[in-house]
C-alpha cells in the first residue's frame, strides 16, 4: 500500500521553493537580516540588518578564527551574540586540525535541522515500498550522542544534536536508544546497536559509509553465516553523508544479500544543507535554498566576489560560503561544489579548499600530514617534501603512503612509525585506528632516490611552475598524474 498521491502533494511545496533559488534565497535573508541586526556579530561585520543580496555578497567572507571569540561571549553568558535569537546550544567538530571548533545553534536552525530531515523522510515516503502497513526503523550509526553542559549551553558532535531532533519526530522508530547511543566506546556502542536492532523492522541506515561498513561487519559476525538480508528482510537503503560510499557499496549488497537504495546527504555541523532525494538527481544532491544563504566564489578565481544561488553556472566548481540561521555570516565552511543545474540547484562535493584525505570522517589535511612525516624523518632517511598519500584501493580502511628514501628503509617499521606520528597529530585518526574499528594500518611503498623526479620535471613542463601535490583523495587520480603512473602497479591501480 502506498501513500500516494498524498505524498506527491505534500513535495510540490517542497520542489516550488527549490526549484526557485532567487525567490527563495531572498526570502530567507530578508527574514535573517533583522535578526542579526545589533549583535556583535554583525556590528563586527558592518552590517546593517537592511542589506539588498548585491550589497550582502559583499560582506567579506570569515573563517571560524573570527566567529570564536563571539562563542566564547556565549560561553561565559552573552548568548545573545549572534544575534536577537539565543544561542541554545553548540556543535562540536572532531578537531582534525587544531582545538574543535564550537558551532552555534539556534531553536531556528536546529529547526531548519529538523526541516531537512522531515523533506527527506517525505521523499522515502514517497518512493517506498515499505511504510504503509508495515512502518520501519531508522537505525543511524554515528559518534557518540553523549551531550554536555558548559557555560548553560548543550555542546556535543552534531550526530548528538541530529539524533536528538530525529527520536523527537519519528520516536522509537529510530534506533539506537538513547542509551545505546550515547555510549562513548566505539565497539562497545556497534555492539549493543547490534543487538538492538536485531529483532527489529530496520529499514533503512544513516551514517558515514566507513561507520555503517563497520555495523554491518558486527552484525555479520553475529550472524555466523545468516545472511544479514534474512535478519533485515525490509533492510534496502542507506543515507549516507560524510564521505563517498562507493568503495564500500558492493561489499554492503554481497553482505545483506540485495541491491541497495542510497542516497548521498551533505550535512556538517553548521547545518544539513543539501540532499539526494530520488532518482530524479541521478546521484547529485539539491542544495536547500530555504534553510541557510549560500554565496559562491569561483574555485578559478579566487579573489572574486561571490554571486548568488542563482547565478552559478552548471559546470563550474566553487567555493560555497553559508549564512546560517544562527548567525554565522558568509562562513568559509571549507567546501567546493560542482553545480550539476542550475534549477532546481543540485551540486555534488568535490572536494575541500584546504584538500584532505577523508576515509572516515579523519580529514588528514596537508599540514598534518607535513608534520606527520617530519616526525617520522628523525627516525629515518626520508625526504620531508617528497611523499604522497592517497586511499588505498586494496583497501578501504587504510591510507598508502609512498615515501621517498635516501637508503634502505623497512615499509613495516616506516608504516609503524607514520601510524604513530599522525596519531599524535590527528586526535581523530586515533581515535579511529582504536581497535582497528573504523582505519586500519597505514600501507606504506618506498621508493628510492630521485623517485618523484619525473612527477617534478612533469609539473614544470606543463604548468611553467610547480607545487608538490601531498593528498590525492582517490589512487586512480594519483596514477593518472603525469610522472606518478609509475606507481599504479605498487598501488593495485589497473
Amino acid at each position: 500500500m502506498s501513500l500516494e498521491p498524498f505524498t506527491s502533494f505534500l513535495a510540490l511545496r517542497h520542489e516550488r521553493l527549490l526549484r526557485d533559488p532567487e525567490g527563495t534565497q531572498r526570502t530567507v535573508l530578508a527574514r535573517l537580516l533583522p535578526r542579526v541586526k545589533g549583535s556583535a556579530v554583525a556590528n563586527a561585520l558592518g552590517l546593517r540588518g537592511d542589506e539588498s543580496f548585491a550589497e550582502f555578497l559583499q560582506v567579506p567572507s570569515q573563517p571560524y578564527s573570527f566567529y570564536a571569540p563571539f562563542v566564547q561571549q556565549v560561553l561565559h553568558g552573552d548568548h545573545y551574540a549572534f544575534g536577537n535569537d539565543p544561542i541554545v546550544a553548540l556543535g562540536e567538530t572532531s578537531g582534525s586540525q587544531g582545538a574543535p571548533k564550537l558551532i552555534p545553534h539556534t531553536n531556528d536552525s536546529l529547526g531548519s535541522i529538523k526541516r531537512f530531515a522531515e523533506r527527506v523522510l517525505l521523499y522515502q515516503l514517497r518512493e517506498g515500498k515499505h511504510y504503509i502497513p508495515h512502518f520501519t526503523k531508522w537505525l543511524a550509526v554515528t559518534a557518540s550522542t553523549r551531550v554536555r553542559r558548559e557555560g548553560g549551553i548543550p555542546i556535543g558532535f552534531i550526530s548528538g544534536l541530529m539524533y536528538d531532533i530525529a527520536r523527537k519526530k519519528r520516536g522509537n522508530s529510530v534506533l539506537p536508544s538513547p542509551a545505546v547511543a550515547a555510549v562513548a566506546d566505539w565497539d562497545e556502542r556497534i555492539e549493543r546497536a547490534v543487538a538492538e536492532a536485531w529483532d527489529k523492522k530496520i529499514g533503512t541506515l544513516l551514517g558515514v559509509p566507513a561507520y555503517l561498513m563497520r555495523f554491518l561487519e558486527a552484525a555479520a559476525t553475529n550472524a555466523n553465516g545468516i545472511p544479514l538480508g534474512s535478519v533485515w528482510p525490509m533492510l534496502g537503503r542507506i543515507c549516507y553523508s560524510g564521505t563517498s560510499i562507493a568503495p564500500y557499496q558492493a561489499q554492503m549488497e554481497q553482505m545483506i544479500g540485495r541491491p541497495l537504495v542510497t542516497r548521498s546527504l551533505y550535512t556538517a555541523t553548521e547545518g544539513s544543507f543539501a540532499a539526494e532525494l530520488d532518482d530524479r538527481d541521478s546521484g547529485d544532491m539539491e542544495l536547500m535554498v530555504d534553510l541557510a544563504v549560500f554565496a559562491f566564489r569561483d574555485i578559478d578565481h579566487p579573489r572574486s566576489t561571490p554571486v548568488a544561488a542563482w547565478e552559478v553556472m552548471r559546470g563550474r566548481r566553487y567555493e560555497v560560503l553559508v549564512t546560517t540561521l544562527a548567525g554565522l555570516i558568509q562562513y568559509e565552511i571549507g567546501d567546493v561544489l560542482e553545480v550539476t543545474e542550475t534549477r532546481p540547484l543540485r551540486v555534488r562535493v568535490v572536494g575541500r579548499t584546504t584538500e584532505e584525505i577523508n576515509i572516515a570522517t579523519e580529514k588528514l589535511s596537508v599540514p598534518q600530514a607535513l608534520a606527520t612525516i617530519d616526525k617520522v624523518a628523525r627516525h629515518a632517511a626520508l625526504h620531508r617534501d617528497h611523499f604522497v598519500v592517497t586511499p588505498d584501493p586494496t583497501n578501504p580502511k587504510r591510507h598508502v603512503w609512498i615515501v621517498e628514501c635516501c637508503e634502505s628503509a623497512s615499509e613495516v617499521e616506516i608504516a609503524r612509525l607514520i601510524d604513530e606520528a599522525l596519531a599524535s597529530v590527528n586526535p581523530s585518526y586515533a581515535a579511529l585506528r582504536q581497535g582497528n574499528s573504523m582505519l586500519h594500518h597505514p600501507r606504506v611503498i618506498v621508493a628510492g632516490p630521485k623517485a618523484f623526479d619525473s612527477y617534478i620535471c612533469a609539473g614544470f613542463g606543463k604548468h611553467g611552475q610547480f607545487k608538490f601535490r601531498h593528498l590525492f583523495t582517490d589512487a586512480r587520480t594519483l596514477a593518472r598524474a603525469p610522472g606518478l603512473e609509475g606507481f599504479a602497479a605498487s598501488l593495485g591501480v589497473a
